[in-house]
């Protein structure tokens, strides 16, 4: 049956072994069913910036392998021009268990190797000329992929339902050039209205049916890949909308001939 219980603590009143347990259960054990059948990636946060040769990483959550990490503070590393490509990578490390605690610690690391074990996650890579600035603010959907002085956290995982998803900043970004299309494909307009409602947080599975619909494949092995497809989408989707108002200013001009 469903219930719910918790310690109530007292002045005066001696703490038991039942009331420490919950305490250290409830929120693991919460947390545990909330992301049971989430893939691994950024849950909230994380956010990246850069300012004075110093690439900053802001405070968020990630979830891995069943597991939470928390950071609560932003963390800082010197990031100077170099004028080739390099990744931010985070790194889970071994679990360590002591008498009175269980912890679990990564490091972060900005390497000229992208991600090369399955304990490694990219938060984002970017290719930094001299005398440029490293930025994070984008102009459009296309920009999201431009190679040089730009950001790019098109393979950061993001964690989702049914598998790890790209970052919901760039689904908003999708979502609302479509809008000014003026779609009239049914399934194009769930799609994007669904983005919009969830702030950007759709499961791997809705992604994946979107694609199949246009692509006529079953599986988008990753992040790339998906972003491409979603590009070539909106692409062509654009230049249909222009091809369509041509055609009313046309017809218009005919009409009043």
């Amino acid at each position: 049956m469903f219930r719910y219980e918790y310690p109530e603590f007292k002045n005066k009143h001696l703490l038991n072994v039942e009331m420490l347990e919950q305490l250290r259960d409830y929120p693991r054990y919460s947390m545990q069913l909330l992301f049971q059948n989430y893939g691994n990636g950024i849950i909230n946060g994380c956010e990246l910036s850069w300012n004075d040769h110093w690439l900053t990483v802001d405070r968020g959550v990630i979830y891995w392998n069943g597991n939470l990490y928390f950071m609560e503070n932003p963390y800082k590393l010197e990031c100077r021009p170099e004028d080739q490509m390099r990744y931010l990578v985070v790194k889970f490390l071994k679990e360590k268990r002591q008498s009175d605690k269980v912890s679990g610690e990564t490091g972060i690391y900005l390497r000229k190797e992208p991600v090369r074990t399955q304990d490694e996650m990219e938060l984002c890579r970017f290719r930094l000329q001299e005398g440029s600035r490293l930025r994070s603010i984008y102009k459009d959907f296309r920009d999201f992929s431009t190679e040089y002085d730009t950001i790019n956290i098109i393979h950061a995982p993001y964690a989702g339902e049914a598998g790890s998803v790209i970052s919901p900043e760039i689904l908003i970004q999708f979502a609302e050039e479509m809008l000014e299309t003026d779609m009239d494909d049914m399934f194009d307009v769930s799609f994007v209205m669904n983005v919009l409602a969830n702030n950007g947080c759709m499961s791997r599975k809705i992604i994946n049916q979107y694609i199949k619909k246009y692509f006529r494949t079953d599986i988008i092995p990753n992040n790339d890949d998906l972003y491409q497809k979603l590009l070539k989408k909106l692409s062509k989707r654009k230049h249909q909308s222009k091809t369509e108002s041509q055609n009313e200013v046309i017809q218009k001009r005919i009409m009043l001939m």
